[in-house]
C-alpha cells in the first residue's frame, strides 16, 4: 500500500513539472515565426533530390580518385617493365657483341693458319 502512495506522488510531481515547463515556454512558442517553410517536410522532395545529387557527386568524385590511383599504379608498373626490358636488351647486345668478337677472332686465327700453310 505504501508503494502506491509513492507512485501517486511521483505521477503528480511529474505532471506538475510538465505543466511548469509548458508555462515557461509559452512566450518562446508565441515568438516563433509563422511561415510554412519552418515546418519540415514541405520541401522534402527538393531537399531529398538535392541530398541524392550531393551523394552521387561525392561517390563519383571518389570513383575518379580511385581511377586516378589505379592508372598511376599501372603506369608505374609499365615503366618498371619497360626498364627491365631495356636492361635485358642491353645485356643481349653486349652478349651478341662478345660472341661476334669471338667469332671474328676465331676467323682471324683460321685465316692466319691458312696463310702459314
Amino acid at each position: 500500500m505504501s508503494y502506491e502512495i509513492v507512485v501517486v506522488f511521483i505521477m503528480i510531481f511529474s505532471f506538475l513539472g510538465m505543466v511548469f515547463i509548458t508555462i515557461r515556454k509559452i512566450p518562446v512558442i508565441i515568438a516563433l515565426p509563422n511561415n510554412p517553410n519552418f515546418i519540415p517536410g514541405v520541401n522534402l522532395k527538393e531537399r531529398f533530390t538535392r541530398e541524392v545529387k550531393d551523394v552521387i557527386k561525392k561517390k563519383y568524385f571518389g570513383i575518379q580518385i580511385l581511377g586516378q590511383k589505379m592508372l598511376s599504379r599501372i603506369r608505374i608498373l609499365i615503366l618498371k617493365l619497360d626498364n627491365r626490358i631495356f636492361n635485358w636488351n642491353l645485356k643481349l647486345k653486349e652478349k651478341s657483341k662478345k660472341t661476334k668478337e669471338d667469332i671474328d677472332f676465331e676467323l682471324d686465327t683460321i685465316k692466319n693458319k691458312l696463310k702459314e700453310k
